[in-house]
């Protein structure tokens, strides 16, 4: 299909911000003006990414903090080099399958007994679950070793300058937007549910109204502490002291080694997953995010034609969408921790894996669908580019909104749920639970090359809607030559089911911004989509992105229109 009604891309320039020396983006402008504050003072892309970490904690608490994981990708402008930082943790040392499946909390959330087909495609009874809230959920944070470690490496700051933007927002307060509130309302259930948290977010009964200031004084006290002790602190000292006396409390499965031992054998920088596509080189974190996917998904689409469909088409939808589909049941049948299962994502980020998986797309009709959930997901993502050439894209979450429900009390930290997120309780699968086994994530973010030198740093937030959306961006950018803000804009699609464990049987579904033309829904139909129309701007992710001009050599950056944050540069 040729391109007959060409998209309305100008020009890269077009709506973008625009800057000489440094930009950030992110999804709040307290965050972004934490990070360009850092730049200007002659900080470094990490320096402002861990300022925006800081504050995005702070001013977006059901989405990331203390509790939760990181993932990163550092590009270094004077080796023309990259990092990867994959910053998760496992579940507690008492974990075992078999523990797990005679605890009656586990047991009592076990799926009937109809017959369902498990994610490796076998036919049997469905299995049980982790519960999807409480101890039970939590795994060992990898934030602050995170924060620590890179501020170490790439920073010139220091942890505790890059923090007190955080720690003065949290004592001196911030203004509710009317995303927070929505976001308390929402899981104002699961908020009730653990006093703790119920007492910061759900003050006098009710949600912070939008409009209020809201102070933070319990994660203040936290933060000045973790700026004077560093990850030792948190992972030997006075927090992981008061961690385990309520695990012990709440019968969970840690022991109180999984916290030094985090630190006794903490991650590792390493070379980021490289794939290549039409001339440019694609960075992606490696397992245990699933970043692979979206070098698996271009690889599946070079074959063809992408340029030269319109992206608004029902054909060219129906490519990505079936290109999705084939990398996903690929994660979902055999991705898990390599140092567990012995993964080998080589094989998967192949071009002879693509050709092969390319072999099964009928442009005409659409596939078997992939086996897998399909929960949205509550994270934040950034990134930043210094006046040295240096770049950085940083994404982190507690998993779902507000985590586990639990907060560590007398800290302000709300723990993460993604062991009960992510991890399947299923003897013999790559990605069953175990001690000492880092579950499958869906963070994952990118860095983009060209000729070798940096180009594009971007990511965005959204469960398995990641590696979808990010693969719609950079077709639009790299096959198309959209800008930054112009790819952020454009309308977006997300295919169901995914791979978070608590919907592994939910029906498929691909969902479509109502912007698409009708065309394209009925083309899509014809295919034998099941096809759900969202409202104009629906909230598919808060893409973040900037780009290195290579004419001008300006910074262009893009912010995503679904959230509340922008791209600023100086």
């Amino acid at each position: 299909m040729a391109l007959s009604n060409p998209p309305p891309f100008h020009s890269r320039h077009h709506h973008a911000s625009l800057a000489k020396h440094g930009m950030v983006a992110a999804a709040h402008p307290l965050a972004v003006i934490a990070g360009l504050d850092a730049l200007r003072e002659g900080g470094t892309a990490m320096d402002a990414c861990i300022a925006m970490s800081c504050v995005t904690s702070v001013v977006l608490p059901h989405l990331c903090g203390l509790g939760g994981d990181a993932f990163l990708i550092y590009y270094e402008a004077s080796t023309g080099k990259a990092v990867a930082l994959n910053a998760s943790g496992p579940p507690g040392d008492r974990s075992a399958l078999d523990n797990l499946l005679k605890d009656e909390r586990v047991t009592a959330r076990a799926s009937d007994s109809t017959s369902g087909k498990n994610q490796a495609g076998r036919a049997g009874k469905r299995p049980c679950i982790l519960p999807q809230d409480g101890i039970l959920s939590v795994a060992v944070p990898g934030l602050p070793y995170a924060l620590d470690a890179a501020s170490r490496r790439f920073g010139v700051l220091g942890l505790k300058r890059c923090l007190e933007p955080a720690i003065r927002l949290t004592e001196e307060g911030f203004v509710v937007f009317p995303s927070f509130e929505k976001a308390v309302t929402l899981e104002r259930e699961k908020i009730a549910s653990y006093p703790e948290c119920a007492r910061i977010y759900l003050p006098g009964g009710n949600p912070p109204r939008a409009g209020e200031i809201f102070r933070q004084l319990d994660l203040a006290q936290t933060l000045r502490e973790f700026v004077q002790g560093g990850a030792e602190w948190f992972y030997l000292g006075p927090f992981a002291a008061a961690f385990m006396r309520m695990n012990d409390e709440l019968r969970g499965t840690f022991t109180g080694e999984e916290f030094p031992r985090y630190l006794r054998e903490p991650p590792e920088f390493y070379e980021p997953l490289t794939g290549a596509y039409r001339g440019y080189t694609i960075l992606e974190t490696g397992p245990v995010s699933q970043g692979f996917l979206v070098l698996e998904m271009l690889n599946i689409l070079e074959g063809f034609d992408m340029p030269s469909l319109d992206p608004l088409s029902a054909t060219s939808i129906h490519l990505i969408v079936e290109a999705k589909k084939l990398a996903f049941s690929d994660r979902n049948a055999y991705a898990g921790d390599p140092g567990s299962c012995g993964f080998d994502v080589k094989r998967y980020i192949s071009k002879e894996r693509a050709n092969q998986l390319r072999a099964k797309i009928d442009p005409e009709r659409t596939g078997a669908w992939c086996e897998g959930p399909a929960t949205m997901g509550d994270t934040t993502s950034f990134v930043a580019v210094d006046s040295q050439g240096n770049a950085c894209s940083f994404i982190q979450s507690i998993a779902f909104s507000f985590g586990s429900g639990l907060v560590v009390p007398g800290t302000g930290v709300i723990l993460n749920n993604r062991a009960g997120r992510s991890f399947l309780l299923l003897e013999g699968h790559p990605n069953c639970i175990a001690p000492g086994k880092k579950p499958m994530h869906t963070l994952n973010c990118y860095i983009v090359l060209k000729d070798g030198r940096f180009f594009i740093a971007g990511g965005t937030p959204g469960g398995d809607g990641q590696p979808q959306w990010n693969v719609q961006i950079l077709h639009l950018m790299l096959d198309h030559g959209a800008g930054p803000q112009e790819a952020v804009d454009f309308p977006r699609w997300t295919s169901f089911p995914g791979t978070d464990v608590k919907d592994l049987w939910e029906a498929p579904e691909l969902r479509l911004e109502s912007r698409f033309p009708e065309e394209a829904f009925e083309g899509l139909t014809r295919r034998g989509h099941k096809v759900r129309k969202l409202s104009p701007w629906s909230s598919q992710g808060a893409a973040q992105i900037i780009m290195r001009d290579p004419d001008s050599g300006l910074l262009l950056g893009g912010s995503d229109k679904r959230a509340n944050g922008l791209a600023l540069g100086y």
